[in-house]
């Protein structure tokens, strides 16, 4: 253990490395990923920061539990001083600088100033370690903290202090209260109970362990009042087959030599991210190889000394290879549905550590060499180290770059700063109207579940023009006041269906990265919907019990055998709905005899968007199937809720129910 203190070579060293950490961490922020994970968790923090709604659960994770609250409460910080992404997204950032200090101090203590230095270097620059401190998740937030973690178990298992056994439970509950992914220290920390039993404070163990189960006691409460929601949902994962992958193994890989970059660009745009760049990528396996051979040797070392007893630099190098090499073990063996490589930000900067230690101590081996071949080991170890540092900083830079410029439909999402745009956009152009609101065309209109009407509702938090999302792929919604339609889908049939009733503006449309999509806007005036080419159902406007009225029907294509048909409804909102799940419309196309030919069912509009006065076009497209006879067919149309699947009542002028759907004769083909 090297116990000198800090000089100024030290500090020196230490802003420097933190100047180049900071240079790759904290630039173009604004072009970072605001994906449904990312606004999910946002909004929750927002809420809690700016409405004062204190929560004891997260978002649901990948498993459908509900996640610790941990994540929500540490972003509230952020999101109580500004509501804007990016300013969080800088925060997350700023987090994870702090890993990158901690580090330094950390390996100097342990292994002394060479050591430091390298592995400060190489987790500074390292590609994922970079990438994954420029976004808001939960995962994201794991590596500022895990140093703590460490530091309390050294103090806790190797120095036998009383208090550090108390500081290392409760550092160890917070980190599983960021994010599941963390759970992988509980075996860490029973391992290093086991290692180093004889110097740890047991009487202290069961105290521990109760504050840190005291942390999570709200969840659980909150988990009861939700007749134990979690806790069954966890029974049921635990009886699922186990699933046994190299999985784990090869996310531990990534996140240690920073390969696998096509992750990030996207495996149909990695040939041109590797044509545009130098590749200097056969060099990143040596420091997995390095990590390796130091985990190798610290499991000989303490072999040897198993005996006599550990020496601190054994303790520390043995506790940091079982620190790096656990999450992959845990995780070989898994119940949930993938092991992602974000989940082994827990092993940070385990990986670099290792290096360090191995890269010193040859160093160190290599000054005991006669004359020039100390001085020629030395800078060759020298040289190794600045051309993996100056290596992975280019490719980090590249990679960046990259995917701030080129269009990556299956790697990095759209940067914020388009969206941002957008939103500058559509409300300027509102307000140019007078008044007015911003309807999203997006690919979903559910922001629980789809990606821009969640990030919508994080970007426009605080604006004080209304806003909400239809899904473009399946409806068109046209108020009955002004709107600013912004369009973040590919053109589909929706959008051109749109351009019959509002007209595009031209001038405020925003090119993507290549100019490859776009961000469109449309402008609408409001008022009555005329729609003439839809004629209305049988005995003239029909309505649901849910407000619903069905005002017209269009048919394209012919009723045949073998065809395709596209069946359209429109339908106007006559009161808010207070629903909370779907409406969903049925089309059955029978024949003749009453014989169901074709089906199509699907979502009408998300009634939490539902405003009175608004018209609502629905598609569908209908399969009718090779043996289909000729002859006159009607398609019976009705609704019913989703998921519940219950049928909503037909009224009758008189207000009476009794019909479960409308039938529609369509025309004869000649």
């Amino acid at each position: 253990m090297k116990r000198n203190g800090f000089s100024r070579l030290d500090l020196v060293l230490l802003g420097g490395i933190l100047l180049w950490a900071a240079w790759l961490r904290f630039t173009h922020l604004d072009h970072a990923e605001l994906l449904w994970d990312q606004a999910e968790i946002s909004k929750w923090a927002l809420n809690m920061a700016q409405r004062r709604e204190i929560t004891w659960i997260g978002p649901w994770s990948s498993t459908r539990l509900d996640t610790f609250p941990g994540a929500i409460w540490l972003l509230a910080i952020p999101y109580a001083l500004s509501t804007s992404p990016v300013f969080v997204t800088g925060f997350v950032a700023l987090i994870n600088l702090g890993a990158v200090a901690a580090c330094y101090p950390i390996v100097r203590c342990w292994f002394g100033r060479t050591a430091a230095w390298i592995a400060t270097l190489l987790f500074a620059v390292a590609p994922w370690a970079v990438i994954y401190s420029r976004k808001i998740w939960h995962t994201e937030l794991l590596a500022p903290f895990v140093p703590f973690y460490v530091v309390t178990g050294w103090y806790a298992f190797v120095r036998g202090r009383r208090w550090a056994v108390l500081a290392h439970s409760l550092a160890l509950a917070g980190l599983i209260q960021i994010h599941f992914a963390a759970l992988v220290f509980v075996p860490l920390t029973v391992l290093w109970g086991l290692i180093f039993s004889k110097r740890l404070c047991w009487r202290m163990v069961p105290l521990g362990v109760l504050l840190a189960a005291l942390t999570f006691l709200p969840y659980f409460i909150h988990d009861a009042q939700a007749e134990w929601r979690n806790v069954r949902l966890f029974a049921q994962i635990m009886q699922q087959p186990a699933v046994i992958s190299s999985d784990a193994l090869r996310g531990t890989w990534i996140m240690t030599t920073g390969q696998n970059l096509s992750l990030l660009t996207g495996p149909d745009r990695y040939p041109d991210f590797v044509a545009a760049t130098l590749n200097l990528r056969w060099l990143f396996p040596l420091i997995g190889g390095a990590a390796v051979v130091a985990a190798l040797l610290a499991v000989g070392r303490a072999l040897r000394q198993a005996r006599t007893g550990l020496d601190d630099e054994t303790a520390a190098i043995l506790m940091v290879t079982t620190w790096w090499i656990t999450p992959a073990l845990f995780l070989t063996c898994y119940l949930t549905r993938i092991v992602a490589p974000h989940y082994f930000t827990t092993i940070l900067p385990a990986p670099f550590i290792l290096a360090g230690w191995l890269i010193w101590r040859l160093i160190s081996w290599a000054k005991q060499a006669p004359g020039q071949v100390a001085r020629v080991a030395q800078g060759v170890l020298v040289a190794l180290v600045v051309g993996l540092v100056g290596a992975q900083t280019y490719e980090t830079i590249s990679v960046l770059r990259f995917v701030i410029t080129h269009d990556t439909p299956w790697g990095y999402g759209t940067p914020m700063a388009y969206e941002i745009q957008a939103v500058q956009t559509a409300t300027r152009l509102c307000r140019e109207m007078g008044d007015g609101e911003v309807i999203l065309l997006s690919e979903g209109d559910d922001p629980r579940i789809f990606e821009m009407p969640a990030a919508a509702d994080v970007l426009m938090y605080e604006s004080d023009v209304p806003h909400r999302a239809v899904d473009i792929r399946t409806a068109l919604v046209l108020p009955s006041g002004p709107a600013v339609y912004w369009a973040t889908y590919p053109m589909a049939p929706g959008e051109d269906l749109l351009a019959a009733f509002a007209p595009e503006v031209v001038e405020a449309r925003i090119p993507l990265r290549e100019g490859v999509r776009s961000f469109r806007f449309y402008r609408w005036p409001g008022g009555a919907a005329d729609v003439p080419f839809m004629p209305p159902p049988p005995g003239g406007v029909r309505r649901w019990a849910n407000g619903v009225e069905l005002l017209g029907y269009a048919l394209e294509g012919d009723v045949a055998a073998g065809e395709q048909v596209r069946w359209t409804l429109v339908w106007r909102v006559t009161r808010i709905s207070t629903a909370d799940g779907h409406y969903h419309w049925f089309n059955h196309l029978v024949d003749e005899q009453g014989r169901m030919r074709a089906q199509k069912d699907g979502p009408s509009f998300l009634p939490t968007y539902w405003r009175v006065g608004d018209v609502v076009f629905n598609w569908f497209e209908l399969e009718i199937p090779p043996d289909a006879p000729a002859g006159d067919y009607r398609m019976r149309v009705g609704m019913y809720t989703y998921p519940a699947l219950e049928g909503v009542p037909l009224l009758a002028e008189d207000g009476t129910s009794p019909w479960e759907w409308v039938e529609i004769q369509l025309p004869s083909r000649e």
